[in-house]
């Protein structure tokens, strides 16, 4: 009996192909309709093939979620327990399925490389490869046969045994560097920290972690400083056998911190019979200069107000202070540095250490924000591609490719941040959010409740489902939310937003024309995209974009939001803004060409030769290439203009 059954529409075939010849290249046998022999009752045999497999991937598309055959499959398959869905298309899936956990790839295009493939082939393969060993008949030749138990492991956070218990965020972060290091081993999977590090003191078993992260392996330790010195062990252990495979105790001076966790990193994949180079030469750090690092890598784990920025720079100034050629801090400083200073600091860390993911992702973040767009996306994908388990790295990019109108790669990135973080509420708030953007609302919406439910004590899923109760208008419901997430400020209030869309419902047009006009220019000369989205989604679309159009014109400062508390967009990703979901009337509207020329998003996507997502959605409105193009010899960029001109 063939592994895999694949369920999917006839005028899907093309693509069934894709899938089929794909997993059959990764050693899984797969039964489809064109397997049929001649004289072979079609219902018989294709009963009997859906009841055998171990896994039965449903390709959802437009044409499938109307099929009785595919619905009526999916359903055995959900009762048999062997369900694994993924989309193709976008399409509402059949009600019953909408909560089902179900695989992005309407991208995907065949790259066995893609990270949204790699997870789903691991999803499947999870159903069919944990239950035997492959059967190597059905390997084409030439092909690469995986091992029956692919290896996932997890890094936990290492148990501090120093005298002072707020020595935590020092073990908490040699534990993440760690993880950093081992997750740069060629061929292996390690998970997220957002969800590895959830595990502490007696839940830290091999079983509990095996269940919840379906880890194979785990690595787990502790750490005890003394002055300058250090001492780390660090036990790896398989999940299932419970079997140690490797421990040791290491004591080192903490200058050779870097070096001892290439050491780490390289006995773990030796006991994982793999082979691994680490990225970068093993490099000495002071040790004053480390535990400022780390310290204000704690702060930022927790929180990315101003308030919390600037303590980080303070921390990271004085390891930098301390050890000006420490590359990491130099990079995480310009992180949270603006403007030159920031460019400046990313650069300098570079030219320290190539290989600094945190600096190229600075550099992103600092881009102008209405020009060199492709530049911006370079730095953000070289960043990912360095380090695609740090959070921030991987939220950097996802900004970069939003602001760009790339909302589906978005997608694609925060599914396999989620997939490989699925115990943090932040990546999953991400995750809903950028569905929404995508304007696959019921997604958004079950992501969110989901996370709300495992994770009722973290407010970011409700802010998150706040801020797509605003996008769907849905008032009431954004302001129940609010309610939950105001109290105590963790995270950036919905207030302002339900407060200003409750009063303007009860408004006499007239009177509503008032209002929005003063919201507007509450801040003149500033103008917020998010005020201008509001405008539109309260009637006012016209004065929103006549509007935005004269901030461009008159050079005045534009900017994402008015009330940014730090955790909103600034810099290169401001114009992520313009593909929110209640923008849709400046992007029907023609004069969007306009905005994009002015912008300079229409040079960079003639430049990385790609247009946004939206320009499918355009097209029977308008064509939107041609439209830039008409334009673009004709209208000036825009230019903020110096404040002092402005006052003038």
């Amino acid at each position: 009996m063939a592994d895999i059954f694949l369920s999917y529409n006839r005028e899907d075939q093309a693509v069934a192909r894709r899938y089929a010849e794909a997993f059959e290249a990764n050693g899984l046998s797969v039964w489809w309709d064109t397997t049929l022999r001649v004289g072979e009752a079609y219902d018989e045999v294709t009963e009997a093939a859906l009841r055998g497999a171990k896994a039965v991937v449903v390709l959802w598309s437009p044409r499938s979620v109307v099929s009785r055959w595919v619905r009526s499959e999916a359903t055995l398959a959900d009762r048999a327990h062997t369900l694994v869905p993924v989309m193709i298309e976008a399409c509402d899936r059949p009600i019953m399925f909408e909560l089902t956990q179900t695989a992005d790839l309407i991208h995907w295009q065949g790259d066995t490389g893609d990270a949204a493939w790699r997870a789903f082939i691991d999803q499947v393969r999870h159903f069919v490869v944990g239950e035997r060993e492959l059967d190597l008949s059905v390997v084409p030749a030439g092909k690469q046969v995986p091992k029956a138990r692919e290896t996932l492991l997890a890094v936990l956070a290492f148990d501090n045994l120093s005298n002072d218990p707020e020595l935590s965020y020092f073990s908490d972060g040699v534990s993440e560097e760690i993880l950093y290091t081992v997750a740069r081993t060629k061929g292996l999977r390690v998970i997220g920290k957002a969800s590895s590090f959830q595990f502490r003191g007696p839940e830290k078993t091999a079983r509990n972690v095996a269940a919840a992260l379906g880890a194979t392996h785990m690595l787990d330790g502790s750490v005890r400083r003394s002055g300058d010195h250090i001492r780390i062990s660090a036990e790896l252990v398989d999940t299932a056998s419970l079997e140690t495979l490797w421990s040791h105790r290491y004591d080192r001076a903490l200058t050779d911190i870097f070096a001892l966790q290439d050491e780490i990193a390289a006995a773990i994949a030796e006991a994982l019979d793999r082979h691994f180079s680490p990225d970068r030469a093993p490099q000495q750090v002071d040790p004053a200069a480390y535990d400022f690092y780390l310290q204000a890598r704690a702060i930022f784990s927790q929180d990315l107000s101003w308030e919390a920025q600037q303590k980080c720079i303070g921390l990271l100034e004085k390891a930098i202070e301390a050890d000006p050629n420490f590359a990491e801090a130099w990079g995480a400083l310009a992180i949270y540095r603006r403007g030159s200073g920031a460019v400046a600091a990313a650069r300098h860390a570079l030219n320290l250490n190539p290989n600094c993911s945190t600096s190229h992702a600075a550099l992103a973040l600092n881009s102008p924000p209405f020009a060199r767009h492709a530049e911006k996306l370079h730095y953000a994908e070289r960043a990912y591609e360095l380090e695609p388990d740090d959070q921030l790295v991987c939220g950097v990019y996802m900004s970069a490719l939003m602001s760009l109108g790339y909302v589906e790669r978005a997608c694609a990135v925060a599914l396999a941040n989620y997939q490989r973080n699925p115990l943090s509420p932040q990546v999953a708030g991400g995750l809903a959010l950028a569905y929404r953007y995508a304007g696959r609302g019921r997604e958004a919406i079950a992501v969110c409740e989901q996370a709300i439910k495992d994770f009722p004590q973290a407010e970011y899923p409700k802010y998150a489902r706040g801020v797509i109760a605003i996008f769907d208008a849905d008032v009431e419901r954004a302001a129940a939310r609010d309610d939950e997430v105001s109290a105590t400020g963790a995270v950036s209030s919905l207030h302002a937003l339900v407060h200003f869309m409750r009063a303007v419902a009860a408004m006499e047009p007239a009177a509503r024309a008032v209002t929005v006009d003063q919201m507007l220019r509450r801040k003149f000369p500033k103008s917020f995209l998010v005020d201008i989205s509001l405008a539109g989604a309260v009637g006012e679309a016209e004065k929103g974009i006549a509007y935005l159009l004269e901030t461009i014109a008159e050079g005045r400062p534009l900017e994402f939001i008015g009330e940014n508390d730090g955790r909103d967009p600034t810099g290169g990703s401001v114009t992520l803004g313009l593909f929110m979901p209640n923008f849709g009337f400046l992007r029907q509207d023609p004069r969007f060409a306009q905005v994009c020329v002015q912008l300079g998003l229409y040079e960079g996507w003639k430049e990385l030769g790609r247009w946004p997502d939206c320009a499918v959605e355009l097209a029977p409105a308008y064509d939107l290439s041609a439209e830039c193009a008409k334009l673009a010899d004709e209208l000036p960029r825009y230019k903020a203009r110096p404040k002092a001109e402005m006052a003038g």
